[in-house]
């Protein structure tokens, strides 16, 4: 999975100057095409650390002339789920995050068990498919494997 930080492009989405498509799959500059290899199956669109889109990687993509790599895709159904919710990989604004590519393993979020992660703006947590992510305003997401139950139990204050 490569997230793209959509931060220039996806005013112009909301705006009507721009489709969705054109904002996330467009050029990318500085894709290895190993990253590529690796990591090319879907690309989320990610706008103020929250995913705004999510496309299926459909075949090759092309590299133009100055190295930018433009994706051919297909808006996902499998990772449809994803969009308004927190940015599964590491939030942008924190300091030393200006590149706006980040790559993730789609497997992270569909299985596994991964320790607790904490970049100073959330905590986030994969454990048997499910995926916690808890920001700092205390707001919680919770993804959950197709066809499993979630119970969820309150305290008292």
């Amino acid at each position: 999975m490569i997230l793209v930080h959509v931060s220039n492009t996806w005013p112009q989405v909301l705006e009507g100057q721009l489709d969705s498509e054109d904002a996330t799959l467009g050029s990318w500059f500085n894709i290895s095409d190993a990253a590529m290899d690796e990591y090319g199956d879907v690309v989320l669109g990610i706008y103020e650390n929250t995913v705004v889109s999510a496309f299926d990687v459909t075949g090759q993509p092309h590299r133009d002339d100055e190295g930018r790599v433009t994706f051919p895709g297909r808006p996902s159904t499998k990772w449809s789920h994803l969009i308004g919710t927190p940015n599964p990989g590491k939030p942008w604004g924190v300091r030393g995050m200006a590149r706006p590519i980040q790559y993730l393993h789609t497997t992270v979020l569909v299985s596994g068990t991964v320790e607790v992660e904490d970049d100073g703006t959330a905590r986030r947590a994969v454990v048997d498919g499910f995926t916690l992510v808890v920001d700092h305003m205390g707001t919680a997401v919770l993804s959950v494997p197709v066809g499993c139950k979630v119970t969820i139990l309150t305290r008292a204050a």
